[in-house]
């Protein structure tokens, strides 16, 4: 674990009128490394932290590390957000992929438990 306080890996994006940062903290090499969110009316801030977080985390994914995504769509425009998790509970390399679905409603982000999956890597013989 990392001997001072990190946040990284940010994403925002408009939603109406307001900004969403989605980012990660607690040192990547921790297994409670989680995402949070935060909110601004401008995309350079300032941004308030939500009381919701950590949105993503071992909590919800029963997976340590889950952090440093990124927000993607499907055909529909539904968001997901696309990490890594550690390998294991004692392992942090190689980490592994996986996909949740992000549910937004009343203002704020939040994962659906039951959407979380691995990705399959593609080996090309």
């Amino acid at each position: 674990n990392a001997a001072w306080p990190v946040a990284e890996g940010p994403t925002v994006i408009k939603r109406g009128r307001q900004y969403y940062m989605l980012y990660s903290a607690n040192d990547f090499r921790n297994p409670d490394y989680a995402v949070g969110y935060a909110v601004s009316d401008s995309p350079v801030g300032p941004w308030e932290k939500s009381e919701d977080n950590p949105v993503i985390s071992s909590q919800n994914t029963g997976e340590p590390g889950s952090g440093h995504g990124d927000i993607v769509t499907d055909q529909h425009g539904d968001p997901y957000y696309v990490l890594h998790t550690h390998y294991s509970p004692q392992k942090v390399h190689p980490r592994r992929t996986a996909l949740v679905k992000l549910d937004f409603r009343n203002g704020q982000f939040r994962m659906s438990p039951e959407s979380f999956r691995w990705i399959q890597s593609i080996t090309k013989n």
